[in-house]
């Protein structure tokens, strides 16, 4: 029994990809005692396609997944390094049914369900005073959803791997009352049949709004991706026409940043991503968000404010799941003394702001092998096998050049992992 009392009882939020990740580590250390709290009735997060939209019972519809939704990524990269299964060559780019199984089965191999707590949402963290032995202790309060009681629970240290696919952001544009058509973010597209013969306006040119854009246009009598980046270069369907962004709305009329307008809009879909959000996180935790730059965080996951709290998955950007694997050890390498913190002024100045605009902060990009190489060696564990990185680089480049037929290209690793050969076919 006293063995029990010395465990440190570690509290994960929710069981997506990262939670998954978090307890798949914890339950392999017998120094840990995890739980893991999942308010849908299934692992998975963003990855579970659900056809309907808005609530489910009493609770927002968490995943934002689309109906014909393939990874932008190969899925040999979107592998856990502990757990390489998915091998497909060609088409490269899987859909989200074989990401979701791909979970299930990391999730049966590692013997992981038995932690979790599945219709159980958490309502509330917040630090506890702990002026007994110096050490950090957090209060978690829990409502099971099929019985409506609540519990409360301490633990040593929270994971939060929530998630950041969920709470849409919408720009204000100014205008946009007068107009009579349909409105809709992309969390909650579904299917393209709905919007034959529309004349459609996609606000964003990320991987969702060139997708959808794409997928639309052939549905759709002419789609308008309207973004303030440099143009794509990319060939795109002769229905699909790249305008300046969004300036104001006059009933369906949209005026543009450049000064022209188009006319007869039916549809606007906001492909603008979405906002970080921690709702259950006390004002005591320490952690805020401001214009979606996460503070005060070191390595973009360590509450720096009390570092017995991680934020998983937060960096954009990135290729995610072999991400998570590093940010989880390294969390965990703190928790049991392996590694230590730098001075806190050392965390804040790795912290502060560093791109022209806050909702850029968190933005890795190729900076992401250097990160999780740099978690590696603090941590004190293997660092990622270097295909990730040869794979990332090489699809960059390729993906950009032809974003119509890229998911179906051929993309197969040299014995060695040393190189890449990527074919795209015409």
């Amino acid at each position: 029994m006293a063995n029990q009392e010395e465990k440190i009882k570690v509290c994960v939020i929710g069981a997506g990809a990262a939670g998954l990740c978090a307890v798949r580590h914890l339950a392999a250390n017998v120094k840990f005692e995890a739980i893991v709290y999942e308010q849908t009735n299934e692992i998975g997060g963003t990855w579970v396609y659900k056809e309907q939209i808005g609530l489910e019972n009493g609770l927002p519809i968490h995943s934002s997944m689309y109906q014909n939704l393939r990874t932008n990524l190969p899925a040999k990269i979107m592998n856990f390094p502990d757990y390489i299964t998915m091998e497909a060559q060609e088409p490269s780019c899987v859909n989200h049914r074989e990401i979701l199984n791909y979970l299930r089965n990391y999730a049966q191999h590692f013997d992981i369900c038995r932690h979790i707590h599945f219709n159980t949402k958490v309502e509330h963290v917040r630090l506890e005073s702990s002026e007994y032995n110096n050490k950090e202790k957090w209060s978690v309060q829990v409502r099971k959803l099929n019985t409506n009681e609540t519990e409360l629970r301490y633990f040593d240290a929270i994971m939060v791997c929530n998630g950041h696919y969920f709470d849409p952001y919408v720009p204000i544009i100014p205008g946009i009352n007068s107009f009579s058509g349909l409105i809709m973010h992309s969390h909650s597209y579904r299917k393209p049949d709905g919007f034959a013969g529309k004349k459609v306006i996609v606000l964003g040119a990320s991987s969702s709004g060139i997708d959808i854009g794409i997928e639309l246009s052939e549905y759709a009598v002419c789609v308008y991706l309207s973004h303030n980046h440099h143009r794509l270069t990319s060939p795109l369907p002769s229905n699909m026409i790249q305008v300046a962004g969004i300036e104001s709305i006059h009933k369906t009329t949209f005026r543009l940043r450049d000064g022209t307008t188009v006319d007869d809009i039916n549809v606007l879909i906001f492909c603008t991503g979405y906002k970080y959000n921690f709702p259950f996180l006390n004002e005591n935790c320490g952690i805020r968000i401001d214009n979606n730059y996460v503070t005060p965080l070191y390595k973009h996951l360590i509450n720096i404010e009390h570092p017995s709290m991680c934020i998983v998955g937060v960096p954009m950007i990135v290729v995610p799941f072999p991400m998570f694997h590093m940010q989880v050890q390294y969390f965990l390498a703190l928790l049991e003394g392996r590694t230590t913190l730098p001075a806190k002024s050392v965390m804040l100045e790795d912290s502060i702001l560093k791109t022209p605009k806050k909702r850029h902060a968190h933005k890795l990009m190729d900076n992401q092998w250097d990160y999780n190489d740099s978690l590696a060696i603090d941590g004190g564990f293997n660092r990622l096998p270097l295909f990730y990185k040869i794979g990332y680089r090489e699809w960059t480049v390729k993906k950009s050049a032809n974003l119509l037929r890229y998911k179906d290209s051929r993309f197969v690793f040299s014995k060695d992992g040393q190189s890449v050969e990527i074919t795209i076919p015409e």
